[in-house]
């Protein structure tokens, strides 16, 4: 019996942008896509089911959820998610340490997570927001999840 589950989410290897606007994907060609208009939802099995899935994979995608999710976003408990706005997105370049203290420790925290192999975060003016990519996370059952 699997330990974590979840449902699959789509795209599995996204760029997660955290944005003044709000969590933004970017396409392969660098094009910044709305949240609404990606393909970040709910996938479906060859049978039309949803796709679930489990243990390592499960808390990849749970680890990947929980940097999307921004603080006070869900009304039934405001103090749990992400404080972007608040300690990274408004300020100068500067806070890149900041928010990549926040990273890794949201990703650290995450049940499953045993540890964390890369990550790579980076100012971006155009936007300014910050960019998170080549995430890849070690998980309880010896086996590496690239989120």
């Amino acid at each position: 019996m699997a330990k974590y589950v979840g449902l699959g989410i789509t795209p599995e290897h996204s760029e997660l942008l955290a944005t003044e606007n709000g969590a933004i994907v970017v396409s392969e060609a660098g094009l910044a896509i709305l949240a609404y208009q990606t393909k970040n939802d709910l996938t479906l099995d060859e049978t039309g089911n949803l796709r679930m899935v489990y243990d390592a994979e499960a808390v990849g995608e749970h680890a990947r959820q929980r940097l999307m999710f921004f603080k006070g976003e869900w009304f039934l408990d405001p103090s749990i998610g992400v404080d972007w706005f608040g300690q990274v997105l408004g300020f100068a370049s500067s806070r890149m340490q900041v928010a990549e203290a926040i990273v890794k420790r949201v990703i650290l925290q995450t049940p499953g997570v045993t540890g964390l192999r890369q990550v790579s975060t980076t100012y971006d003016r155009a936007i300014r927001g910050v960019r998170i990519e080549g995430v890849e996370v070690d998980t309880e059952f010896d086996e590496p999840v690239i989120l």
